[in-house]
């Protein structure tokens, strides 16, 4: 039910953590990994970490916000692996500022990457696998606050609802086409891009108590739902956004 053998998996962001957690376990499964990242360092390490472990990845090296530049990964993702089965929009960013002074230039970058580009893959994607006719597997990145209120993240609350809304209404719109579409709903997840907030003795002290299981979750805890959404297990999951947020949306 979770074997993987003989896909294609692409992953955006996928040179470190979650991506890469996530890029880790569906290559373990048995697919073949494409890592999509803009830091060539990141990328080159992530493979070489990954080939250690006899897991097969490559690399390709973009900046996703533009459309035309995810056309050109979709297509270099084609030619090498023949098709690519399963995309993982995780590339993203958050930042925590008051709702009342956020920058233009910060608002703009976010919306072209945790909305825009997540679109243009999963557009690009379902154009190619309505083509040929045989289906494929969109799992996005939202979050907790895509679906509950996050203060002092607006912008960043308001792109996961988007990812939200997208993933259930394009699963619907392309059902007829084999195509699955998820998300998963991650709540606070301890990463390079999240230390300092979980660090600050009051922002980690109000996570821990608003998060029932205590805590912030390692990238592995979030692994473990892209591949169940990736593989025959879920086959009859379409249009689900699975939380996996130590039941912060419970609380």
């Amino acid at each position: 039910m979770f074997d993987l053998a003989g896909r294609t998996a692409l992953v955006t962001g996928g040179a470190r953590g979650i991506g890469l957690a996530i890029g880790e376990a569906l290559a373990g499964w048995g697919a073949q990994l494409v890592i999509v990242d803009r830091d060539a360092g990141n990328g080159a390490r992530a493979v070489a970490e990954l080939s250690a472990k006899g897991l097969a990845a490559s690399f390709i090296e973009a900046d996703i916000t533009e459309s035309a530049v995810v056309e050109a990964v979709l297509d270099r993702a084609w030619a090498e692996h023949g098709r690519v089965d399963i995309v993982v929009n995780n590339a993203g960013i958050s930042a925590r500022i008051p709702a009342e002074a956020y920058p233009d230039a910060d608002l703009d970058f976010m919306v072209r990457l945790n909305l825009n580009a997540v679109f243009y893959f999963m557009r690009g994607a379902a154009r190619r696998w309505i083509a040929d006719g045989q289906g494929g597997r969109i799992i996005n990145l939202a979050s907790f606050a895509g679906v509950v209120a996050d203060p002092m993240s607006v912008p960043y609350a308001a792109t996961k609802g988007a990812v939200v809304q997208m993933t259930r209404s394009c699963a619907v719109e392309w059902a007829p086409h084999g195509i699955l579409v998820n998300a998963i709903g991650p709540g606070y997840v301890r990463t390079e891009m999240t230390a300092h907030t979980l660090d600050q003795p009051q922002a980690g002290a109000t996570i821990r108590a608003k998060t029932a299981l205590g805590g912030p979750a390692d990238p592995s805890e979030i692994a473990g739902a892209a591949v169940y959404l990736a593989g025959a297990a879920s086959s009859y999951v379409t249009g689900h956004i699975l939380m996996v947020d130590g039941g912060w949306t419970a609380m």
